[in-house]
């Protein structure tokens, strides 16, 4: 990072090494130790780097220094280096500040209760024992956690969780899981026409194309609102208001599923480069590809 005096480089980059070794906060000492410096020196120089963005700080006589992510970014620290940092949120959404850098299981074996012990940074002290936290999601693993906590010890840095819920969502691209038999409708045609293509297609919806370019999607509660209000004698193109909501063959299935929560609806055009409808992706293919471990592990069972 070219704005840094050379002091504050030799200094970020002890931390980091630090850090990575004790994977735990960084005490001014270790750091004067390492970069031959004096403590004074180094605890003076701390808050710039705090200002910058660079390092977290932890008062109190169990506390210390971490690097950041933007710290990471900066001395370009390959991203397979860099430690995991979770956040901890309150179930109405608040963000507690303090940070996960290690997630261990315990207890898995238990039927009635599964337990995780988090290593954290930050006031473990404004957490309060019974209160349910969700953690995450972890980077590589998409892993959110739902839990109440059962312990906390503010000298080590440590919360025990009791787990209610884990979700995790698999990277995937939606071109792997979409499906690729695209059944289209035409505007022109009566809604009664289209209705018999869902049935013998056995489909629930069908994007409206005129020509090349998508104008919609026909599902079948339009069919069945044309029929309680007598309009079948309407084309699929006057029937059909609903804008259609894409996504692209190489976006991640947790865009999809995004895209599907926030317009209230069970499936997605998917289109290529060129905006180009290609397939239909629903959240029963998303269902299915979350429940796939399930389904190895049942038939490996067998």
């Amino acid at each position: 990072m070219s704005s840094l005096t050379s002091p504050q480089k030799e200094i970020m980059v002890a931390l980091i090494e630090l850090y990575e070794k004790k994977k735990s906060l960084v005490k001014s000492k270790d750091i004067a130790v390492k970069t031959g410096r004096d403590e004074g020196t180094i605890r003076n120089i701390m808050p710039v780097l705090r200002a910058l963005g660079l390092v977290e700080a932890v008062p109190g006589p169990e506390g210390g220094y971490m690097p950041t992510s933007k710290a990471y970014e900066s001395f370009s620290i390959p991203k397979q280096f860099r430690t995991l940092t979770v956040p901890i949120y309150r179930r109405n959404g608040e963000n507690t500040g303090v940070t996960v850098t290690d997630i261990i299981f315990k207890s898995v074996y238990s039927p009635d209760f599964c337990q995780v012990l988090l290593k954290v940074v930050g006031d473990v002290s404004k957490l309060d024992v019974g209160e349910e936290l969700v953690i995450g999601p972890t980077p590589s693993g998409r892993m959110v956690i739902e839990g109440k906590m059962v312990g906390r010890d503010e000298i080590h840095g440590e919360i025990l969780l009791e787990v209610i819920n884990i979700v995790s969502i698999p990277k995937e691209k939606v071109r792997n899981l979409m499906s690729k038999r695209l059944v289209s409708i035409p505007p022109n045609i009566p809604i009664k026409e289209a209705a018999g293509i869902l049935y013998r297609e056995f489909i629930r919806a069908a994007p409206v194309i005129n020509g090349s370019s998508l104008v919609g999607i026909i599902t079948g509660s339009d069919v069945a609102r044309c029929a309680s209000e007598d309009k079948l004698h309407l084309t699929v193109g006057e029937a059909t208001s609903r804008r259609p909501v894409t996504i692209g063959m190489d976006e991640d299935i947790l865009e999809a599923m995004n895209r599907m929560r926030r317009s209230s609806i069970g499936r997605l055009v998917v289109v290529d480069e060129q905006n180009k409808p290609v397939g239909i992706i629903t959240r029963t293919d998303l269902l299915s590809r979350m429940l796939k471990p399930f389904e190895m592990l049942e038939t490996v069972q067998k």
